[in-house]
């Protein structure tokens, strides 16, 4: 092999091994650097959907004070504690619960007298000493409003036993699970607001959307009632879907046990269960890996929490986990053609120079090659085949081409050392 091919192939990896070098290092920091932005931008969407539950909250309090406000001023509820006036304020307010159903798409509406004392409720008249601040079962939201009087309070709250059933949540929230068994409670949205007739703190309005199961809007809006008419995982999945069929959507989960979902089921029919739904998932994760089937999403969680701050449930994001990765591999291979091209450019640079500088040296070789047997007619050349064609002549000048000039020089003068000895001769 010439020595020109030799040093174009040297010079080609010595240009080109920095470039491996670095690349090994750069590409997989650039990957994991992709896939941290692609959690960051999911846990970002978690706290979103997050607000949205806040904004959930802010919406039923409004409610739960139009309604306050509604049967303070048709239905006059009365603070006497007999069964005749509560039956009385029942029959008056009893009208008022389908219209407010309708409107704000509740799962229950209750009015009690200020002791906590069911007046009446959505679905049935009121059993003979109903009360919502039993001893042993104490409605949270209850309570706070009538110990403030003067307050609206909302919060996420827990139905279960006996008032889970009287209230007809079983037929609707009983959630299956991934591993046989059922979640039979509820985990509900309530807001209670006083009711003041004259004046007169003179009861309580409950209301309750529960957060099991529903994942699409339960009818046709008929009023000014805002979100409430959409369930919560919807309205989070329209807020964050780039399209109707994209792979995604949110979450809710009570407990270990995911109990809503608004990722699109499979294109197997209408009745097929959201994809999550019913999913076991670990509470103490703030972002996880949860698989349906061969799909597999990564969600990301934010806490639930009642009016003690006890955290009952979570509500995430659910992303397809191969969009995740597909921004991490769309970087890593735009950072590879990268890298080739330049790994390439590289080595086409480095070979070139190397072998301009061996034909260099490969001409001198040729040159002294037809000295040694005597042919002192071949003079010593230097050219710069590539460069020269774009820089002059005198910047290119270097120690090779002193060499030249001498070898060539000493040439000349054996040449004419011979010839005048020739002529003597």
């Amino acid at each position: 092999m010439r020595l020109s091919l030799k040093l174009g192939a040297i010079c080609a990896v010595a240009a080109v091994l920095p470039l491996i070098v670095a690349s090994a290092i750069i590409l997989p920091s650039i990957s994991s650097h992709t896939r941290e932005q692609a959690s960051r931008q999911l846990q970002t969407e978690a706290h979103a959907a997050a607000a949205l539950y806040d904004k959930r909250l802010i919406e039923m309090l409004a409610a739960a004070a139009r309604l306050a406000d509604e049967i303070a001023n048709r239905a006059l509820v009365n603070s006497e504690s007999t069964e005749h006036a509560s039956a009385s304020a029942g029959a008056r307010v009893q009208d008022l619960f389908p219209r407010a159903q309708q409107d704000y798409f509740l799962d229950f509406v209750i009015v009690t007298d200020p002791l906590g004392r069911v007046l009446a409720r959505h679905n049935d008249r009121p059993a003979a000493g109903e009360t919502l601040l039993g001893t042993d079962d104490k409605n949270p939201v209850i309570e706070r409003v009538i110990a403030g009087g003067t307050l609206p309070v909302a919060s996420c709250v827990v139905e279960r036993g006996e008032r889970y059933a009287r209230l007809g949540l079983d037929r609707i929230a009983k959630v299956p699970l991934e591993d046989g068994s059922t979640i039979d409670e509820a985990l509900m949205i309530e807001a209670g607001a006083p009711i003041f007739s004259n004046g007169r703190f003179v009861g309580v309005a409950l209301i309750g959307q529960m957060l099991n199961t529903y994942s699409k809007a339960r009818g046709r809006a008929s009023g000014g009632a805002g979100s409430l008419q959409t369930p919560l995982v919807a309205e989070i999945r329209q807020t964050f879907a780039g399209s109707a069929d994209e792979d995604s959507g949110a979450l809710i989960a009570f407990g270990n046990a995911v109990i809503a979902s608004s990722i699109p089921p499979a294109a197997d029919g209408p009745s097929s269960a959201p994809p999550l739904a019913g999913a076991l998932h670990e509470p103490s994760k703030t972002e996880e890996i949860l698989r349906h089937g061969e799909r597999s999403y990564s969600v990301a969680w934010e806490p639930i929490r009642t009016l003690d701050g006890a955290t009952v449930g979570a509500i995430g994001v659910a992303r397809k986990s191969s969009e995740l990765e597909g921004a991490a591999r769309f970087a890593r291979t735009a950072m590879l053609w990268i890298a080739l091209v330049a790994f390439g450019a590289a080595a086409a640079g480095g070979f070139l120079f190397g072998r301009a500088l061996g034909v260099r040296l490969d001409e001198l070789a040729d040159a002294a090659s037809r000295w040694s047997v005597g042919d002192l007619s071949v003079a010593a050349l230097d050219n710069e085949p590539l460069l020269a064609k774009w820089i002059p002549a005198h910047l290119l000048r270097d120690e090779i081409s002193h060499l030249t000039e001498r070898l060539d020089g000493t040439r000349e003068s054996f040449r004419q050392a011979i010839d005048r000895l020739r002529k003597r001769a």
